[in-house]
């Protein structure tokens, strides 16, 4: 019976109903768009750095009077129970000469370098990154000098961001070929892979009681900080965008707002005779928030389906892709919309809707 009476008052006032039920779709879809961008931006960094979630690096405590790594540090490391796998690593800088082209970089000393993805070549003997590569005119099976010896490329690593070395410009050398031109037998720093996040803490303890105990030799980092605190910014700049969003459902909020002041005035008089012949005020109130409910429905609805078209044109224009636009949590940003446009449609009803209640039969049958 109310939803009945709801939908024929709505009809008699077509026009500013849609326009009602248009300014909710805009709100909705702004804001669960948004949401989708967003969180479609945040998974699209942090899938660049999903394969070093489990990493951490340990590094000579500089604080301490400690300037590198000893093997023996590196051996305790080695037999810790809650590692995957381990990367000692040596570093030294030196001139790398390719024909008449020179340049001075960092050079690493690694036995595994799985860590790195290659656009061509393998991960054995000398790898070059993208960068020098470029600038050398190198290509896999170029010899090059490094720090006086010879060597041939046996691969170059993509370009890449990481925290821990950065290969782009650099060479990276088996430790036996790093020692024969560097005099270090220490590590610069050594990369742990854990076997699974939760047990990073334990990797820790296991270095404060085993390595640390006497005297903090060494600095644990983890990556996964990082990571926690890219997650971190992407959602307040999400926050921070829905907010903006949520403008438009305020203005769809005043507009439902007026149309049903304007209803309240129109209808003075049915809504006298409703009272007169036994309506009760909830019951009055019932059918004027039960109007603004099915503009809130409405509208919402149709704005949470629109918004997957927005989402995904987003995601394209500045993306390139829209393979995260219907990942659970993007979806949920179309819930939210759903909610705050029901939400806000049956806010700015309760006033009108409570003022309708308000109306004595007598003077409302006297209202012209």
């Amino acid at each position: 019976m109310l939803i009945e009476l709801a939908l024929r008052n709505l009809k008699r006032t077509k026009v500013r109903s849609i326009l009602a039920i248009i300014g909710i779709i805009i709100g909705v879809m702004a804001i669960s768009s948004i949401g989708i961008f967003g969180e479609s931006l945040k998974a699209t960094v942090l899938e660049n750095f999903k394969d070093i979630a489990n990493e951490v690096i340990i590094t000579p405590n500089y604080t301490h009077g400690y300037k590198s790594i000893d093997e023996k540090i590196v051996e305790k490391i080695r037999r810790c129970p809650y590692i995957y796998k381990i990367y000692p690593v040596k570093m030294d800088r030196a001139f790398v000469v390719y024909k008449d082209r020179k340049t001075y970089i960092t050079i690493y000393g690694m036995d595994d370098t799985d860590i790195f993805k290659l656009e061509e070549g393998t991960n054995r003997g000398c790898l070059v990154g993208k960068n020098i590569a470029e600038f050398l005119k190198l290509r896999v099976g170029s010899k090059i000098v490094v720090g006086g010896k010879s060597f041939r490329v046996g691969g170059i690593i993509e370009k890449e961001a990481r925290f821990d070395i950065n290969p782009n410009f650099a060479v990276i050398l088996p430790i036996k070929d790093f020692d024969s031109i560097f005099n270090e037998k220490n590590f610069a720093m050594v990369i742990v892979k854990v076997k699974d996040l939760k047990s990073i803490d334990k990797f820790k303890d296991f270095i404060d009681t085993s390595i640390n105990r006497r005297e903090s030799k060494v600095s644990v980092f983890e990556m996964k900080m990082i990571l926690d605190r890219i997650t971190n910014v992407f959602n307040k700049m999400t926050t921070f965008l829905l907010a903006i969003a949520a403008v438009s459902l305020l203005v769809a909020g005043v507009s439902i707002l007026n149309i049903m002041l304007m209803s309240t005035v129109e209808r003075t008089k049915e809504i006298g005779l409703m009272r007169a012949i036994g309506a009760y005020r909830k019951t009055i109130l019932k059918i004027f928030l039960t109007e603004a409910l099915i503009l809130g429905v409405v509208g919402s609805v149709i704005g949470g389906v629109l918004s997957f078209v927005g989402g995904y044109t987003i995601d394209m224009l500045i993306l390139k892709s829209a393979k995260y636009v219907f990942q659970i949590s993007s979806i949920s940003y179309v819930f939210i919309g759903l909610f705050f446009g029901i939400f806000t449609a049956i806010i700015s009803s309760i006033y009108p809707a409570w003022k309708a209640s308000q109306l004595e039969p007598i003077e409302a049958l006297r209202f012209e």
